[in-house]
């Protein structure tokens, strides 16, 4: 029993260590546990943090951006609505001008219709006491017959009859005299007066008119530009000359291709889709018809600023929009070298300065000056360009003066008006003055035979002749005087010559030519074939 009870007392010392450890490894982990809590718990608060500090600042930039925009939009805001009352007041104010000049206008009727009945009414007095005037002649001339009739015992009826004849051959005689007077005297003064007019007219008028010639030629950087405008199997050029409606010439130019076309507009149209191809450098037949669509609008605007710029500078006032582009277009557009444009506005202020000589509306005369030949640039008509011109600006409203004195300012219809007797004058003095016009012949043939005297003023040159419409000179020299080397030093001195004396727009290629020609004859003997035979 003594051997249990000392071994029990240290096993319960065992356990009770074995126990004790137990509790302190469970203590630290414990502790562990609790430290690792505590980290996640100031993790997740940091966490917490900083996500509200994110959202925050993300809320701050949001609303910093709304307030922005929003400042944007009201900016906007009030600026369209500044517009818009700027636009309001100026509608305002016109509307309030026209009905200003309506309210003219019938105060003016008004007092016309007063006027024209006061004088009807005077009219009718006056009547009335030359009807009792009349009625009271006839009684006494009836009387003072009866008298007279009595006195030399004949007729009233045969009285009558003589004095009317000797009345009549009296008046007629006077009336021969006194006619034959004043035509004489008004034909002088019409002739002073026509005189005195087209003289002040002619000295207050601009005589200066530019001689803008439209230039048909297009500048490309090298000759490799040449094939990508031809393009494969030419289709490049097909679709130019189909959207433009010309014919683009390439030819052995160095450095220009050439656009001919009759219509100046789609001339010029063409020109501007050409210089934007081949400064974009993209050549096919989409980019050539996006380029003839956005030149065409381009030449349409500038048409349209060029005539509005034009009736402003008149002072002309409501012109049709159609007209004003019909009227730009006429800048595109020469008759002998001369503008029409300039031609026209030439036109216009003589009409302007001869109707108020004649005390006429200078208004209506600059207008039909003007138009009168609006024909020039419309497309393609059966008409001439006065009719054709009158058609189109009766389409857009015009009064029958206006259009009367384009139709008739040829002689191709009946003049109505002064108006269109004035058109015709002013259009003539406009394009017969001194160098209004100038032929293309003669300046055609002065250009050859200066280009055939540059050649020939050289020793040794036989003949020079011109060709392809003065593109080629041929020089013939004399291959006894000249040798090879002075042939070609004639050639560089005869290019030097023109370029520096000889105004020329194209490219002159010089040809010299230097052969030796033997030629012999081979005289017949006398005997025939017969006698050979």
């Amino acid at each position: 029993m003594n051997f249990l009870g000392r071994s029990a007392v240290p096993n319960e010392k065992m356990n009770f260590e074995l126990f004790d450890w137990n509790s302190v490894i469970l203590g630290v982990l414990a502790t562990c546990l609790f430290a690792e809590c505590i980290i996640l718990v100031v993790r997740v608060n940091s966490l917490k943090n900083k996500m509200e500090a994110e959202a925050e600042a993300i809320r701050s930039d949001e609303f910093v951006k709304y307030e922005k925009k929003r400042n944007e939009l009201e900016m906007l805001l009030k600026e369209r609505e500044i517009e818009l009352k700027s636009e309001y007041e100026d509608m305002l104010s016109l509307a309030r001008a026209a009905k200003r000049e309506q309210d003219e206008k019938l105060a003016e009727a008004k007092i016309r219709v007063q006027n024209a009945e006061r004088a009807a009414e005077r009219a009718d007095a006056e009547y009335t006491r030359f009807a009792k005037m009349r009625d009271e002649y006839r009684r006494k001339s009836e009387e003072y017959a009866v008298k007279l009739a009595g006195l030399v015992k004949l007729d009233i009826e045969d009285i009558r009859e003589d004095a009317k004849r000797e009345i009549e051959k009296k008046c007629l005689e006077d009336l021969a005299l006194y006619r034959s007077e004043i035509l004489e005297k008004s034909k002088k003064e019409a002739d002073d007066t026509a005189q005195r007019i087209i003289a002040d007219a002619m000295q207050r008028i601009s005589a200066s008119v530019p001689q803008s010639v439209q230039s048909t030629a297009v500048k490309i950087p090298d000759d490799a530009m040449k094939g990508r405008l031809i393009g494969r199997e030419g289709r490049n050029i097909r679709s130019f000359e189909a959207a433009t409606g010309t014919t683009l010439i390439i030819d052995e130019t160095p450095d220009s291709v050439f656009i001919s076309s009759f219509n100046p507009v789609r001339r010029e149209v063409a020109k501007m889709a050409l210089e934007a191809l081949v400064s974009d450098g993209r050549i096919n037949p989409a980019s050539i018809e996006d380029a003839a669509e956005k030149a065409k609008g381009m030449v349409s605007q500038r048409a349209y600023d060029i005539g509005a710029k034009a009736a402003e500078s008149l002072g002309l006032l409501r012109v049709h929009p159609e007209i004003l582009t019909a009227v730009g277009n006429l800048s595109f557009h020469l008759s002998m070298n001369q503008d029409t444009l300039a031609h026209s506005m030439e036109t216009a202020k003589l009409c302007a300065l001869i109707a108020s000589e004649l005390n006429c509306d200078t208004a209506i005369a600059k207008r039909a000056g003007l138009f009168h030949d609006i024909g020039k640039a419309l497309p393609d008509s059966d008409l001439s360009h006065a009719r054709a011109g009158a058609a189109f600006l009766a389409r857009c409203g015009e009064s029958e003066i206006i259009v009367n004195a384009v139709e008739s300012h040829h002689g191709e219809s009946v003049s109505n008006s002064i108006y269109a007797t004035i058109v015709r004058i002013a259009d003539s003095l406009s394009a017969t003055r001194p160098g209004a016009r100038m032929e293309a012949t003669e300046g055609y043939i002065r250009r050859i035979k200066t280009l055939e005297s540059a050649a020939l003023d050289f020793p040794g040159v036989a003949g020079a002749y011109v060709l392809q419409a003065g593109r080629e000179l041929r020089v013939v020299v004399s291959p006894d005087a000249v040798s090879d080397v002075e042939a070609q030093e004639i050639a560089r001195n005869i290019r030097l010559k023109i370029e520096e004396k000889v105004d020329n727009s194209l490219a002159v290629k010089i040809t010299l030519i230097r052969e030796q020609r033997f030629t012999e004859f081979a005289r017949p003997s006398g005997k025939s074939a017969a006698d050979k035979i």
